[in-house]
């Protein structure tokens, strides 16, 4: 089988120790969650297994054998990829998804010295397209595709380079429900077909339901190995604050002062439908939702970027008029600094 073990991994950088005798372990064929807090050293961790440090102490072994892991070239020649969040950064968007998939191919797979092969570029970019389940043409521009195609495109990219490690940062930050069920479709054919997966998510739902086992961070140190059928949601949680939710979150005396803004079945020409609320000074109200759900929409028309068909807005027991964005913004801005 298959293993990946990161043993005493530490990395300083000017006045901070980012990771302290690090630890983890991945077995081919497993899809493991890397958790913590934000600071806790995860993608530090990550950074260090791709080859973008390279000053770092400790050892990376797979199988059992001790790799030289100092660059990412380092890293893809061990079958090692990583997929960040921020994918515009990985793509070229004026290229094609072959070009794209194909961007670490050599030379002579693509063609020879002097001309490029194109039908074998997307005859072979379709075959990584079709085997995956990707619905996507070779020919399509990146640019023309969404968020969670670029992603795939990613993904492909990765499989295309005979992948055997695969770290997802965060994955699912900008999907919608309908395109992360999409992505755990192809994350459980990558382990189906002995990849092993590793796994950023704060959305501890989603480690439950596609992870196998979980490692938690703190402080840029290894706290603790578990498999995801032997431990909850809240245990998981304090192992990542090293307390528990009570000492983190005490029960605090509701304080409300007087009603501020009063939202009143507010609706636009597209998304946002009969939407009311109000805040009070000294509270803090979320808006909550699904990718497409409406938020932003929601806040375009409170400021005036959108126009409210139906419905008003009271600031302070004044009914305001949203026409202009730079009159809105500011009585709404000096509000909020008033209060």
């Amino acid at each position: 089988m298959t293993t990946l073990h990161m043993k005493n991994i530490s990395i300083e950088f000017p006045g901070v120790k980012a990771l302290d005798q690090a630890q983890f372990q991945l077995d081919a064929g497993e899809v493991h969650a890397l958790l913590g807090a934000n600071g806790a050293g995860k993608s530090t961790l990550m950074k260090v297994l791709s080859g973008a440090y390279d000053h770092y102490t400790g050892s990376i072994l797979i199988d059992g054998v001790e790799a030289t892991i100092r660059t990412p070239k380092d890293a893809q020649k061990y079958g090692i990829q990583i997929v960040y969040q921020e994918v515009d950064t990985a793509l070229i968007s004026y290229l094609s998804v072959a070009e794209n998939i194909m961007l670490n191919e050599t030379v002579n797979e693509l063609g020879n010295k002097q001309f490029i092969n194109w039908s074998t570029i997307h005859k072979k970019t379709t075959k990584v397209l079709k085997d995956m389940n990707i619905r996507l043409s070779s020919k399509t521009l990146v640019n023309e595709l969404t968020l969670a195609e670029k992603q795939m495109v990613l993904i492909a990219r990765a499989v295309r380079s005979k992948c055997r490690f695969l770290v997802l940062d965060e994955p699912t930050a900008p999907l919608s429900q309908t395109e992360t069920d999409e992505l755990f479709r192809i994350v459980r054919d990558l382990k189906n077909n002995g990849v092993g997966v590793i796994f950023i998510s704060h959305r501890l739902p989603e480690i439950f339901e596609i992870c196998d086992g979980i490692t938690v961070m703190r402080n840029g140190q290894f706290v603790d190995r578990v498999k995801t059928t032997e431990v909850n949601q809240n245990q998981v949680v304090e192992k990542m604050l090293g307390k528990s939710l009570d000492e983190q979150y005490p029960q605090r005396l509701e304080t409300k002062g007087e009603k501020i803004l009063e939202v009143r079945g507010i609706s636009d020409k597209e998304k946002v439908q009969n939407v009311s609320f109000q805040v009070n000074a000294g509270e803090i109200i979320g808006l909550a939702g699904l990718v497409g759900a409406g938020k932003t929409e929601l806040c375009k028309v409170l400021f005036g970027h959108s126009s409210i068909v139906s419905g008003d807005v009271l600031l302070r027991g004044k009914k305001l008029r949203l026409g202009a964005l730079s009159s809105c913004s500011a009585r709404i801005s000096t509000c909020s600094r008033r209060t």
